[in-house]
């Protein structure tokens, strides 16, 4: 391990942004050929995580907090009705990237994660293991 996931995620997101898309490809190969012969290969998954939340804030500086772009993660024990549909997209800004994931082990209510940085979490599971202090 030659650099950290910060370093990595940073210079992938400074170097996307400063080529235009037609050499996406030969940027990619040559980030991985990096990542492989520094042996990092495990942690690629953290790395493109960390870039992409800096293409989301058009930045790789960690102290701009006001991101351009939110990817949502909306999480319920069951498929959403049409009026908390309506009350999720009255949240969202435009622009926002969203991914709806049904988890029945919520039990019931809604978890929603921004940026997987900031998170609501409404559901029973998390009023359960509240009240009684452990993982229900």
């Amino acid at each position: 391990m030659r650099y950290s996931t910060h370093d990595y995620a940073k210079a992938l997101a400074e170097v996307m942004r400063e080529n235009p898309a037609a050499k996406t490809d030969v940027v990619v190969k040559n980030f991985m050929a990096l990542v492989r012969k520094n042996g990092d290969e495990g942690r690629l998954k953290n790395i493109v995580a960390e870039a992409a939340r800096f293409a989301r804030r058009g930045t790789s500086d960690r102290s701009e907090l006001a991101s351009v772009i939110r990817e949502i993660r909306v999480e319920s024990a069951r498929p959403l009705s049409k009026a908390q549909m309506t009350m999720v997209k009255n949240f969202l800004k435009s622009g926002d990237v969203v991914e709806y994931a049904v988890n029945p082990d919520l039990v019931a209510g809604v978890k929603i994660i921004v940026n997987d940085e900031m998170q609501f979490d409404g559901t029973m599971k998390a009023k359960l293991e509240a009240l009684f202090g452990a993982e229900v």
